[in-house]
C-alpha cells in the first residue's frame, strides 16, 4: 500500500477553510465526535487526519494530545508541512496548551521564526471582521506561541474491520470480565491509538484491556476518576471512528 504523505492531510484541511461554526458551537466535528458544542479547534485536526486515513494521538483535548506525542516520542522544536502545532498562549483563563493546529507553511521559520498554519476555532483576524465568528482559517504564528510540533506517524490505516467491513458492536457487550469478538474489535482499535496492550487475552476485556482503554479516555481528555477503563458510549463512538475498526450500533 502506498505511504500516506502530509500533503494527503492538508488537503483534507484546505477544503474547510472558510467554514464557520454556527451560533451555538456546533460543527459538523463535534457532531462527528460526540462533543457538539464544546471546543473545538482539536476535534477540527481528529476529523482531517482521520478522513486522510491516518490515526493520531487525540487531540481533543489539547494537553492530551500534546503528553501523547511527547510520550511517544514525536514531539519536536522543528516544523514540518502535515506536523501538529501546540500552541502555548499567555494570555486568557488559563496559562497552558490551549489551542492546536495544522503547519502549512515553515519557509519563514528559519528566518524569521514563523510558520503557517490551518487551524480550526478561531477568527479570521481580518480588519473589520467580526472577532466572535469562529471557523477555520489560515494564521502565521511565531515560535514564543508554541510549544512543540507533533509529528504524526505517516503510514496508511485500514478503515475497515478484519473481515472486509466495518463491524457495528454495542456497548452493553464491551464490558470488563466478558468475552467475545467484539472486544477483540476494541482491542484490535486501542492498539493503534495506544500503541499496544501488552500482555493480554484475546477477544476479553481483561485488566490489560481495562488498563489500555483508561489511557485512551486520558488521551482524549477524561481526566482522574473518568477515566476507569470502563467503555462509555462517547470514548467508544470516538474510538471507531478515529480508527475505522468499528461503528458502534444505536
Amino acid at each position: 500500500m502506498k505511504p500516506l504523505l502530509a500533503s494527503n492531510v492538508l488537503e483534507q484541511a484546505q477544503a474547510w477553510l472558510g467554514f464557520t461554526a454556527n451560533t451555538n458551537g456546533r460543527t459538523p466535528f463535534g457532531e462527528r465526535s460526540g462533543y457538539d458544542g464544546t471546543l473545538w479547534a482539536g476535534l477540527f485536526i481528529d476529523a482531517i487526519f482521520h478522513d486522510a486515513g491516518l490515526t493520531i494521538p487525540s487531540c481533543v483535548y489539547p494537553p492530551s494530545g500534546l503528553a501523547e506525542f511527547n510520550k511517544q516520542g514525536r514531539l519536536k522544536q522543528r516544523p514540518q508541512p502535515g506536523d501538529i502545532a501546540f500552541f502555548v498562549f499567555p494570555t486568557g483563563e488559563t496559562f497552558g496548551v490551549s489551542h492546536v493546529g495544522l503547519v502549512a507553511d515553515v519557509s519563514r521559520w528559519n528566518t524569521d521564526g514563523l510558520v503557517g498554519t490551518i487551524e480550526g476555532q478561531i477568527n479570521s483576524g481580518l480588519p473589520k471582521a467580526d472577532v466572535h465568528v469562529m471557523g477555520v482559517y489560515r494564521r502565521v504564528r511565531s515560535k514564543h506561541e508554541i510549544i512543540g510540533f507533533g509529528k504524526p506517524n505517516y503510514r496508511p490505516v485500514s478503515k475497515k474491520a478484519p473481515t472486509g467491513q466495518r463491524a457495528g458492536l454495542q456497548l452493553s457487550s464491551i464490558r470488563p470480565g466478558r468475552r467475545n469478538q467484539s472486544i477483540g474489535l476494541v482491542q484490535l482499535a486501542l492498539s493503534k491509538v495506544t500503541g499496544g496492550l501488552g500482555r493480554f487475552t484475546p477477544d476479553m476485556y481483561d485488566g490489560s484491556t481495562q488498563h489500555a482503554y483508561a489511557r485512551w479516555q486520558r488521551q482524549i481528555g477524561y481526566a482522574n476518576d473518568r477515566a476507569t477503563g470502563v467503555a462509555d458510549e462517547r470514548s467508544l463512538r470516538l474510538l471507531g471512528e478515529i480508527t475505522g475498526v468499528f461503528q458502534l450500533d444505536a
